[in-house]
């Protein structure tokens, strides 16, 4: 009797600690698959067939060969079951970044691929400088006034997965659609349909080529975001200089609780290793420090699909 009381307790945590398992790989492993996705996406100009084949081709270690099945095959029937089952998607990714009113205000029809493609795109070079011409044109703090977003903002894509995940245990299927609920949301549509376990995860990477608005493919799997009330939000920095490289410098307005200590200045160059012809103030570019280099100047030509590619990391 008393072992009877003590075994149930034992099995349900033991089968709970079976299903807490899968759905802590599934998470790592979509959470992979994610990145694979939006490494696509900054390369090949935020295009949605490039995000989706990725993500996809990245979800096949979850789906192993069979001796009758193959990794891709289990995959597809895995997606159609959801979608059959919840009569929709069988996964989901937000573009939460760049927005529609980035490409109101940042599109630049002078880039290659606006004219290839015929549709708005931003330009991806020379962030910085593109963010002192919008601040000397008005902007307040380089905000464009359609998309509250700097051209750096722009310029990063942001994505927002929505993956079904499918409990192994019997009995959680059932408590799953008893969470969800008719309507509302992706995720919750998805729980009371199917009983599947949604997994969100969000990302985000600054693009390595010019963002294009493409058009949205029409089998629901990229989307724009659902509720602006849950969009990403790009935090502004605390102070417009931060890092080793700021110490001594004061912020643009003062925090008021927070003394600074009076520091001086780092020097750009070491100590007697001042570069030839070069004083030990800043750095200036060709034809002045507030110039932007002609193409001419530069080893890698603005329009190459390898201008600012960032090829390790110190």
């Amino acid at each position: 009797m008393e072992f009877s009381i003590v075994a149930i307790p034992i099995l349900l945590l033991g089968t709970g600690s079976i299903e807490l398992a899968q759905w802590f790989f599934n998470k790592q492993a979509v959470s992979l698959a994610l990145l694979q996705a939006g490494r696509a996406g900054i390369t090949t100009h935020a295009n949605p067939a490039s995000i989706e084949n990725a993500f996809e081709e990245a979800l096949l270690p979850l789906f192993p060969a069979t001796p009758m099945l193959s990794a891709r095959q289990r995959l597809q029937q895995a997606l159609n079951q959801r979608s059959q089952t919840t009569n929709a998607a069988p996964w989901r990714i937000e573009i939460l970044s760049p927005t529609p009113g980035a490409f109101l205000d940042f599109s630049d029809s002078s880039l290659a691929i606006s004219h290839q493609t015929g549709l708005p795109a931003i330009n991806n070079n020379y962030l910085a400088e593109q963010d002192q011409r919008k601040r000397a044109l008005g902007w307040a703090h380089g905000l464009g006034p359609q998309s509250g977003q700097s051209i750096l903002q722009a310029n990063g894509l942001v994505l927002r997965l929505t993956y079904l995940h499918e409990p192994v245990l019997p009995g959680m299927k059932s408590l799953m659609r008893l969470l969800g609920g008719t309507g509302g949301t992706y995720a919750r549509h998805a729980m009371a349909r199917g009983g599947y376990l949604p997994l969100v995860q969000d990302i985000a990477l600054v693009m390595q080529s010019h963002p294009v608005n493409w058009p949205l493919p029409e089998n629901g799997k990229i989307v724009m975001p659902q509720s602006t009330s849950k969009n990403f939000s790009w935090a502004p920095l605390a102070s417009p200089c931060q890092g080793l490289w700021c110490q001594g410098q004061q912020p643009a307005s003062g925090t008021p609780g927070v003394n600074f200590p009076d520091h001086k200045p780092l020097p750009y160059w070491p100590p007697g290793h001042e570069q030839p012809g070069q004083a030990s103030g800043p750095p200036t570019i060709k034809g002045g420090t507030d110039s932007v280099p002609s193409s001419g100047d530069l080893v890698v030509t603005p329009d190459d699909p390898a201008c600012g590619v960032a090829l390790c990391c110190a």
